[in-house]
C-alpha cells in the first residue's frame, strides 16, 4: 500500500516562505515504516513538503505535486492558515485518485473535524497526537478498507447515515523512546539546510506545556502538561543531525524548553561533554519567568545563542486576563540576564490582544526597542492576535470582548490583523502594521521582517545556476 504524507503549502499571507522539515509528518512516516504501534511494516511511505514544491515551482497548481504518484492513502498536515490549501490539494487527490482515502491532520484540522468530514473535504480527520491513531488507521484500512473506520481511535469520519462520528482518542504517548527518529531520509535535508536560515536542524525535546494561556492552542492539541523525551533519545537525534546531515545550528521547537530545569541542565552538561558546544549553536523557546543568571550561564556554555521569549504585552491586567500573569520587572530581569550572559533574544509580542490600545502596543514596541541590543541575534518579533481554533475563540471570548473581523482562514497567520476590540479598531491595527513595514525602518529599527517568497526563490535560483540542483 502506498502512503503519501504532505505538509500543505502556506497561505500567501504568512509573511515568510522559509521552510523547515515538519516534525509531525516525519514522525508519522517513521512509525509506519517501523511498525511501532501496529504492524505497518511493508507499506510504502513518501513525504512531500508542498511549501518546498511551490518555492521551486511558484506557478505550479496544487495538482502538480501529485504527478507521477499513485497513492492509496493521502494524509495532509495543516495549520489553520494552510487548511484551505490542504483542502484544495485533497480535491485534486479525489479527482485523480478517486479510490484513495483522504486524511487531514494537524492543529488546523482537528478542531474542525466534524465540519470537514460532513463537507466531504476529507474522508477522515485525525485529531491531536497522531502516531497511534494514524498507524492504526493504516493497519486496519489495509485489511478491511473503509469498514475499519469505526475501530480506529482518535479519528472523525462519516457513518453510513452521513453523520460525523468522533471516535475516542488513544492514550497520550509517554514512552517517547519507543518512537523512531523522524524520517529525515525521506526528504531533501540539503535543500532545507540551504534555504531554511538555520531551521533545518529542528527537533522536539518535549510535547505540550503545563501552562494554560488563553490565546494558545497547545493544550488543546497536546493536552495539558509537558511530556519530555529522554536525554539519551534527544542526544541520539542531535548526533544524527550533526554527524549525518552536517547541521551546525539546531532549533528546539518545544513550547517551553525551560519548564523542566534539571532536564535542561543535564542536556547542557551532555552537550558540553560530547564537545558539540564548541561548533553547534542552538536556540529555543522559554518563558521569561524561567530565565535566571545561572540558567543563562549554563545555556550559553552549552552553545545556546538565542532564546525566543514571549513578551506578548506589558499590560499586567491584560496578561492576567489571558492567564499569563507576568510583570514588567520579570521581563526586564530576563533581558538583563541574557544580555549579560551573551545570549540573544527573539522577543515576541502579540499586537491586538483584546482590550489593548494602540498607544499601549506602541509603548511595548518602544520599550523592547530600548532594551534589545544591536547584536545580530537580537530581534523583536511581533505578531497579531488570532483566535486560531474554536477552542481558543471560546477561551478568549470568556475573558475578553473582541470581534473577528476577517473570517478567511488564509489570513490566520499572525502576520496581519484580523480582529478588533473596543480598545483598538482594525484600522488602527492596520496602521500599526504599516508602521512596522520594512520601508518604515525609522520607527522601529529592531523589528524582524521575514523573507518574502521572491527572495527565497531567487536564493534557490542562484544556487541552481551555480550547479546545486534543488531537487
Amino acid at each position: 500500500m502506498n502512503i503519501l504524507l504532505v505538509s500543505a503549502r502556506r497561505s500567501a499571507y504568512t509573511g515568510e516562505s522559509i521552510s523547515a522539515p515538519h516534525q509531525g509528518v516525519l514522525s508519522l512516516a517513521a512509525v509506519l515504516r517501523e511498525g511501532t504501534f501496529f504492524d505497518t511494516r511493508g507499506v510504502q511511505v513518501e513525504v512531500l513538503d508542498d511549501q518546498l514544491f511551490v518555492i521551486d515551482r511558484p506557478w505550479a497548481p496544487p495538482s502538480a505535486c501529485l504527478a507521477g504518484r499513485n497513492p492509496d492513502v493521502v494524509g495532509v498536515q495543516v495549520s489553520t492558515s494552510s487548511l484551505k490549501n490542504g483542502v484544495r490539494l485533497l480535491d485534486e487527490v479525489r479527482a485523480r485518485f478517486p479510490k484513495a482515502l483522504t486524511v487531514l491532520g494537524g492543529v488546523g484540522a482537528g478542531p474542525l473535524a466534524a465540519q470537514l468530514v460532513e463537507n466531504e473535504e476529507a474522508d477522515v480527520v485525525v485529531a491531536g497526537e497522531a502516531e497511534v491513531s494514524f498507524s492504526q488507521l493504516i493497519y486496519l484500512y489495509e485489511q478491511k478498507g473503509r469498514a475499519a473506520l469505526p475501530e480506529v481511535q482518535g479519528i472523525t469520519y462519516l457513518n453510513g447515515d452521513g453523520k460525523a462520528v468522533q471516535n475516542p482518542a488513544p492514550m497520550p504517548i509517554h514512552d517517547f523512546d519507543a518512537l523512531p527518529l523522524p524520517a529525515r531520509d525521506l526528504i531533501d535535508m540539503d535543500l532545507y539546510r540551504r534555504i531554511s536560515r538555520g531551521r533545518a536542524g529542528n527537533l522536539l525535546t518535549s510535547r505540550g506545556c503545563s501552562y494554560a494561556c488563553s490565546y494558545c492552542y497547545s493544550r488543546h492539541h497536546w493536552g495539558r502538561g509537558q511530556r519530555n523525551f529522554s536525554l539519551d533519545r534527544v542526544m541520539h537525534e542531535v548526533r544524527v543531525l550533526v554527524e549525518e546531515y552536517g547541521i551546525d545550528r539546531i532549533r528546539i521547537e518545544d513550547d517551553d524548553f525551560l519548564e523542566q530545569k534539571k532536564w535542561v541542565f543535564d542536556f547542557c552538561d551532555t552537550l558540553e561533554a560530547a564537545g558539540y558546544s564548541r561548533f553547534v549553536e542552538w536556540e529555543m523557546k522559554a518563558r521569561p519567568d524561567h530565565i535566571d543568571e545561572e540558567t543563562v550561564r549554563r545555556l550559553r556554555r552549552a552553545g545556546c545563542f538565542r532564546i525566543l521569549m514571549g513578551v506578548e504585552t506589558l499590560n499586567p491586567d491584560l496578561l492576567k486576563t489571558v492567564a499569563r500573569p507576568l510583570k514588567e520587572g520579570v521581563l526586564e530581569n530576563a533581558l538583563d540576564h541574557m544580555r549579560q550572559g551573551g545570549i540573544g533574544v527573539q522577543a515576541t509580542l502579540i499586537l491586538g490582544i483584546p482590550g489593548e490600545s494602540d498607544a499601549a502596543m506602541r509603548y511595548t514596541l518602544q520599550w523592547l526597542e530600548e532594551r534589545v541590543d544591536s547584536r545580530r541575534h537580537d530581534i523583536v518579533s511581533p505578531c497579531f492576535f488570532v483566535p486560531f481554533t474554536p477552542q481558543v475563540q471560546a477561551a478568549m471570548s470568556q475573558q475578553c470582548d473582541y470581534t473577528l473581523e476577517v473570517h478567511d482562514t488564509d489570513c490566520f497567520t499572525g502576520h496581519i490583523p484580523v480582529t478588533s476590540s473596543p480598545a483598538c479598531s482594525l484600522e488602527e491595527l492596520n496602521r500599526l502594521y504599516e508602521d512596522m513595514a520594512p520601508t518604515r525602518r525609522g520607527k522601529y529599527q529592531r523589528i524582524a521582517h521575514l523573507a518574502p517568497l521572491e527572495e527565497v526563490q531567487n536564493r534557490v535560483s542562484e544556487e541552481v545556476a551555480a550547479g546545486a540542483s534543488p531537487s
